[in-house]
């Protein structure tokens, strides 16, 4: 006869449901899962080491699906029957740190592997898992991301895990109108301002990168991730709520608490892991239409002018997603800030140095372009951009008139050489500032480009025009970094002409790609990073 245990579970009927659960488990059908180890659960409180097991797994389940509150309590559950539970400590870590307080989660897997004595696969699993979370919790608190030795592998390996990190920043009004991002305290170029992990991401390797269809597919399936993620958790679609819809009058728009980004919001004390987020059963229905509205205005694209990608070894052509923090950044064609694309984390950095209280900006199209193109450019995105730069190179008396017919001589063809030694000769001899002047030749980057990779006419106008590593140099300045012009740079440096001396010049090309890039990697690691990302074909001694 089978052994019935005290909580009326018998062990055949034991093992028809464990044989279920594994079934379920294979299928990653998490809610049957959870069923499943429910009646488990139930059936089981007279055997501790059953309830405990069923209880760890059931908390996997609920982790699977969101449900990071239920998933808390069904490890606190485990651990009040037996404190020293292997499989409940490793659940209940692997939940905190999803959730970013990797110190708790160390403490969790620290206590794993205790219990799991002092050797073997289990307590050595555990003993790297503490020493991730150390290296999380750091770059939690300072942001710091060292990928040196993913990028001298040349992406081969894995890149190396990535924290949360809000940096000297804070959501206020902007005078640009609605929210935007400001420094609240000085920021060197190159320092990393946040770090955010994708609410989701939608990727997709494009045959035609003009194929409509294509790119829909690739966006009805980010569009179905996100809605899963808020649907899921509570806490996400809250955040989405913070996003405007495009709809909002400026002065309606709330100013979000800077706490909600760093998970320190009141319905987030995980002290005791028992109060994550709202329970599943009061979450509101979720808001689809709004929801949409708002990734309408907020996703950014990986392949963006403001953007790079580390790793994906160019086999990825087209990916979107949504990161909350930085969808409150505001666009400006004198940007001060550009992102690094690593796995699903954005990592923005100031591309140049910041003040305190000064707006965080970053270039929402190509702003190496003439204003006209620019103009079109943000009417599409549905504003007017009235920054600095826009506003020279509309209003100055002097050079208004030579940055119209530039720009027609752009689009019909004339000889760049001559173009640009006529702008760089009218802002000579109108004695313009040399920022003014950075604005106009990035504003014609692609002029300056055809002179300079053109022989012939660098030939017959060299004599005339700036050297490339100067013209580069000022334009990185304005607008910061870019691999175009970082790419520039480091050809127009070879001869160290007009550059200064070797040491000068190197410090200048680091101080580029620092603007271009972000501290992500040691100085020893740069030269590899700008071989993996600009050495394409274009012969350059890097």
């Amino acid at each position: 006869m089978a052994g019935v245990r005290d909580g009326g579970i018998d062990d055949e009927t034991l093992q028809e449901l464990r044989s279920r659960a594994t079934q379920l488990l294979l299928k990653e059908d998490w809610r049957e899962y959870i069923a499943v180890c429910t009646r488990i659960v139930d059936g089981a409180s007279g055997d501790c080491r059953v309830l405990c097991s069923a209880l760890a797994h059931r908390a996997d389940a609920r982790a699977r699906l969101g449900d990071a509150a239920g998933a808390l309590a069904d490890c606190d559950a485990a651990l009040a029957a037996d404190p020293a539970h292997p499989a409940a400590l490793l659940s209940k870590g692997a939940i905190l740190r999803g959730l970013g307080r990797y110190a708790p989660a160390a403490d969790c897997f620290r206590a794993a592997a205790l219990a799991a004595g002092g050797g073997g696969g289990g307590a050595d699993e555990a003993r790297e898992l503490v020493e991730q979370c150390r290296r999380l919790e750091a770059q939690a608190r300072s942001g710091a991301v060292d990928l040196s030795e993913c990028v001298l592998a040349g992406f081969a390996g894995k890149c190396p895990d990535l924290a949360e990190y809000v940096g000297p920043v804070e959501v206020r009004r902007s005078a640009r109108g609605g929210r935007g991002v400001f420094a609240v305290k000085n920021v060197e170029a190159g320092a990393t301002l946040m770090m955010a992990k994708a609410v989701a991401i939608g990727r997709g390797v494009l045959q035609d990168t003009d194929d409509g269809g294509e790119k829909m597919v690739v966006w009805k399936d980010f569009v179905d991730k996100v809605l899963d993620a808020a649907e899921k958790c509570p806490r996400t679609a809250a955040l989405i709520h913070t996003l405007s819809t495009g709809e909002e009058q400026q002065d309606d728009l709330v100013i979000p608490e800077m706490a909600l980004f760093r998970q320190e919001a009141g319905d987030l004390n995980l002290s005791d892991g028992t109060s994550v987020v709202r329970e599943k059963e009061t979450q509101e229905v979720l808001d689809v239409d709004r929801i949409l509205k708002v990734l309408d205005v907020n996703c950014l694209t990986e392949d963006a002018p403001a953007a790079d990608v580390l790793g994906n070894n160019g086999v990825v052509n087209c990916g979107v997603g949504l990161w909350i923090l930085p969808s409150f950044i505001n666009h400006s064609c004198h940007p001060n800030a550009r992102r690094t694309h690593v796995r699903d984390h954005a990592i923005v950095h100031a591309s140049r140095d910041i003040k305190a209280g000064e707006e965080i900006t970053f270039p929402y199209f190509d702003v190496l372009v003439p204003l006209s193109k620019r103009r079109e450019a943000s009417s599409a995105w549905g504003f007017e951009c009235k920054c600095d730069r826009c506003r020279f190179e509309s209003e100055d008396f002097i050079l208004k008139q030579e940055i119209l017919k530039s720009e027609n001589d752009l689009v019909n063809g004339a000889d760049m050489g001559v173009l640009v030694v006529r702008l760089e000769e009218k802002m000579r001899k109108s004695m313009v500032k040399e920022k003014c002047k950075a604005f106009v030749r990035a504003s014609f980057w692609s002029a300056y480009s055809t002179l300079y990779d053109s022989d012939k006419l660098v030939r017959k106008w060299g004599r005339r025009v700036p050297g490339e590593a100067l013209v580069a140099e000022s334009i990185a300045d304005v607008v910061g970094g870019s691999e175009s012009v970082l790419r520039a740079m480091l050809r127009g440096s070879r001869d160290a002409n007009g550059c200064g001396n070797r040491l000068e010049v190197e410090d200048k090309v680091v101080r580029i790609g620092r603007a271009t890039y972000g501290k992500v990697v040691k100085r020893h690691a740069m030269r590899a990073l700008f071989r993996l990302a600009l050495d394409d074909n274009n012969n350059i001694n890097l």
